[in-house]
């Protein structure tokens, strides 16, 4: 094992010494029951997962079915009444649980299929909707950076990179000291993570992490919640950094009486309601707070199932009928309340609710673009939202066109046929994937 295992395994030896065996974590999992498990069995199970921490080996079936079954929600160590980060016990479980089922080699296939996969989407799609010099500047290595701030987009942000440009104005705004920093190159590692290749998310994850502190910044401000989560959790627990670390959300509430003062006083008349997940520290909170002082604005709050997970899509896509369920349960309820704009919280969470314009008398907005509108800046085109919503692709295409061309990369068939299950076969809401298709199959024969 390498230094860095050894301390992974000090923290889950940790958790299991300071446990109880009482099982309230297990009885407020969102997905235990999702996949039968009963809460019945919760001491059982908590004792499996104590003895698996201790001694590894092969996964007992219900205790194999449970860390499977984890989103990452959190609700365990909310319920937790010694206080044990339990998600962080169950992701380095789970570790050990996949190290034991697999052959190493395995692991690594199948780390870097799903990263490969990624890439690719991340790829196209940024180079369709960002411009060379902005994508080289996020590109860039993080270890050479002088800002005082880093701005960590991490990867998929870039799918919907108009929110990486909202953050950047609003950071702009502050008269901060601060760089932006991410796309694949400074990956988070969750995927080399998840599947239990431990030797190159050390040379992936674990890397990045260590780049932050060589650049000198003394604050890295988080985007994507799993890079948040995984950094937190993996990284600053193991070995305390340099910087300090956050997520963008809750750095910018700590400094809302600035924006505020630098709010316009007329903004859009709107009757707004956050798609809520808890799990991610303060992001829930921060961010209506945020949205609570943007003048002409009114927050409407709705019961949510904002616990199931802690943002859409990734571990939590495989429970597609909850999520859908989720989706068409908080826009129609925000219709029946009267709202006119759905916010979301994150760029998964916006691509699954980007396409709801098509479907419901909603607008969908983040909620950087909200506060960056309100400082008289952003207005950044969602390309994203226009590809989910179908109709006209005219404005999309001819940016695209435009942006491919700057950063040197071709579409083809191939590439269309790959975005358009990427883009519409997620859970969400969506027009007619016909527009995006014809559009861009058109864009591709046309070179």
């Amino acid at each position: 094992m390498s230094a860095y295992a050894d301390r992974l395994q000090a923290l889950a030896t940790a958790a299991a010494d300071r446990c109880t065996g009482c099982g309230k974590c297990f009885e407020a999992c969102p997905t235990a029951r999702e996949v039968g498990l009963d809460a019945g069995e919760a001491i059982e199970r908590v004792a499996e997962l104590s003895a698996l921490t201790r001694a590894g080996g092969r996964v007992a079936g219900g205790l194999e079915m449970w860390l499977n079954a984890c989103d990452g929600s959190a609700r365990c160590s909310t319920a937790c009444p010694e206080g044990i980060n339990v998600r962080q016990w169950v992701t380095i479980a789970k570790l050990k649980a996949v190290e034991a089922s697999r052959p190493a080699e395995q692991n690594a296939i199948s780390a870097a299929n799903r990263f490969r996969h990624m890439a690719q989407a991340v790829r196209l799609l940024a180079s369709m909707q960002l411009p060379s010099e902005t994508l080289r500047r996020i590109l860039a290595p993080a270890e050479k950076r002088t800002a005082d701030v880093l701005f960590y987009t991490g990867c998929n942000v870039l799918r919907t990179p108009h929110i990486v440009l909202n953050v950047m104005d609003i950071l702009d705004a502050l008269e901060l000291d601060f760089d932006v920093v991410g796309g694949t190159g400074h990956c988070c590692g969750v995927y080399q993570f998840m599947e239990a290749d431990l030797p190159t998310y050390e040379r992936i994850g674990h890397r990045t992490f260590q780049r932050f502190g060589q650049s000198g910044a003394s604050r890295v401000l988080t985007w994507c919640p799993t890079c948040t989560k995984n950094f937190d959790e993996l990284e600053k627990d193991v070995e305390a950094p340099s910087f300090d670390l956050g997520h963008v959300s809750e750095f910018l509430a700590a400094n809302l009486e600035v924006l505020a003062s630098r709010f316009k006083a007329e903004q859009p008349k709107r009757r707004v309601v956050i798609h809520e997940h808890l799990g991610i520290g303060a992001t829930v909170e921060s961010i209506a707070k945020l949205l609570r002082a943007v003048p002409d604005l009114e927050l409407i709050e709705l019961p949510q199932d904002s616990g199931f997970s802690y943002a859409c899509g990734g571990v939590a896509a495989k429970y597609k009928e909850r999520e859908a369920a989720i989706h068409r349960g908080l826009a129609e309820a925000a219709v029946a309340a009267g709202a006119d704009t759905i916010v979301t919280m994150y760029h998964s969470c916006h691509r699954a609710f980007a396409g709801a314009e098509a479907v419901y008398p909603l607008k969908v907005v983040n909620f950087t673009d909200v506060i960056a509108e309100a400082l008289g800046r952003g207005g950044h085109p969602d390309y994203y939202g226009l590809y989910k919503k179908g109709g006209t692709m005219d404005e999309a295409v001819a940016a695209a066109r435009s942006f491919l061309q700057s950063n040197g990369v071709k579409i083809d068939q191939a590439s269309v046929q790959s975005l358009t299950a990427d883009i519409f076969n997620e859970t969400g809401l969506a027009g007619p994937r016909g527009a995006f298709v014809n559009a861009f199959s058109e864009l591709a024969r046309r070179g």
